[in-house]
């Protein structure tokens, strides 16, 4: 609701007439709240409506049902790839990167037909494959991808030091969801060797096990927590005495009642369950917002989308972690990468910075992710299934588990099954 946007046309877009009333109630009472009801705001189920003449496009959305994410838990779980979050990396990351971008080209061509010109600032993941493949197909259309994991980090680190949120000086670079914390420093105090000393506190290290091993190894904290991290690497999932060991956690869900346990597990059931129980408890949410019995949190978020706009509209300084094609941003990772570095933004567009003397192990690491990465991209673009075949044999947790010929029958099951999903191309075996 920046002073930045008051000539600004807000455009709702849903493809759910329901969804998209309730985003407007919600809306009009946030800018009453705020006393910004002058705003001009308008909503509509149709793509070009939304989309014409627009100079800054938000993806926020969910391609396909909990019954689709079922199928990405349940046939690599069958193989014997037990996924958590599935929504990154892995062979449920890769297939919905392909569900996602089937949705996600089609915004990319409208605005190059409508907008051209026009920032999109994508928050849909699998981010990384998203961001390549997006790019890779623009032609005048600028791609950014957001995600809150590194302010989930500064905040989290900064309780566990005990220092401000505001005075935490840190770096953060990498691959979205495998960054690290180069520099993490308070008033130009290491914190490092404090953070080290947290791996022996059960309490902390019980929150986070996967992450804190990363450390303990690599000796540089990651992003993201313990489901996503675990299956990023080759190292917790691939026994089930490793799985019990790291990843058989609760997770426990703020301000409800509900609580599910042992969803890291990798039982597709567990997490199928804690995505429909996430499902519902937003519902009950949006319900109490309508009916005023929940109040809408006024404070800033922390999100970066909005604040890059107003940046943008007002030639204001931010910094901020984005995601985009790495061109030598991370000199011992691939041109082809999508990377997350700080960026500065104002008047003039972004800004990314270059991270000089990325540690190669840590680069390593990421390189794991990002072969995959390009080859899902690849094939999302080719719609080849032979590509996304590749992506899967060396994606590192489906290789640390599977062998060959076990990954290509996957591979086709998973195809045969999302094929109402996924670009026609793919149904061509």
């Amino acid at each position: 609701m920046s002073d930045a946007l008051a000539d600004s046309t807000l455009t709702l877009m849903d493809i759910d007439p329901g969804r998209l009333a309730n985003a407007v109630k919600i809306y009009r009472m946030l800018a009453a709240a705020l006393h910004r009801e002058e705003r001009k705001m308008e909503s509509t189920t149709n793509l070009d409506a939304a989309l014409r003449h627009a100079d800054f496009v938000l993806t926020i959305f969910r391609s396909g049902t909990l019954e689709h994410q079922r199928i990405e838990y349940e046939i690599p779980a069958k193989y014997g790839v037990k996924l958590t979050v599935a929504d990154t990396m892995g062979p449920g990351g890769i297939f919905r990167g392909l569900r996602t971008l089937n949705a996600l080209f089609k915004v990319e061509d409208t605005m190059e037909r409508l907008c051209p010109g026009a920032v999109l600032l994508n928050y849909v993941n699998p981010m990384s494959i998203n961001t390549i493949a997006l790019s890779a197909r623009a032609k005048t259309v600028k791609v950014f991808g957001l995600c809150h994991s590194v302010q989930s980090l500064r905040e989290t680190l900064a309780k566990w030091l005990e220092v401000p949120e505001a005075e935490l000086e840190y770096t953060v670079a990498g691959v979205n969801h495998l960054a690290f914390a180069l520099k993490l420093a308070h008033r130009g105090r290491d914190l490092y060797p404090r953070l080290r000393g947290l791996i022996d506190d059960p309490d902390i290290y019980n929150q986070q096990k996967v992450q804190f091993e990363i450390l303990r190894h690599f000796g540089y904290y990651p992003t993201e927590g313990s489901g996503h991290n675990s299956e990023y690497l080759p190292y917790f999932r691939k026994r089930d005495d490793l799985l019990k060991k790291f990843c058989g956690v609760t997770w426990e869900l703020p301000d409800d009642d509900i609580r599910w346990s042992a969803v890291q597990s990798g039982e597709p059931g567990a997490s199928v369950e804690c995505c429909r129980l996430l499902q519902q408890r937003n519902e009950r949410n949006i319900r109490a917002y309508l009916d005023g019995t929940k109040k809408i949190d006024l404070r800033p978020s922390r999100e970066y989308g909005m604040r890059i706009i107003e940046a943008m509209l007002s030639n204001t300084m931010i910094q901020a972690n984005l995601n985009l094609i790495n061109h030598g941003l991370i000199e011992n990772l691939p041109s082809a990468a999508a990377v997350e570095v700080p960026c500065l933004i104002d008047g003039s567009g972004v800004h990314p910075c270059q991270v000089r003397d990325f540690p190669e192990h840590l680069a390593a690491l990421d390189r794991g992710m990002i072969g995959a990465q390009l080859l899902a991209a690849r094939g999302a673009l080719s719609e080849r299934r032979e590509d996304i075949f590749h992506a899967l044999a060396v994606d590192p947790i489906t290789a640390a588990v599977l062998s060959l010929d076990e990954i290509k029958a996957m591979s086709e099951e998973m195809f045969d099954a999302l094929a109402d999903q996924i670009a026609d191309g793919f149904k061509r075996k």
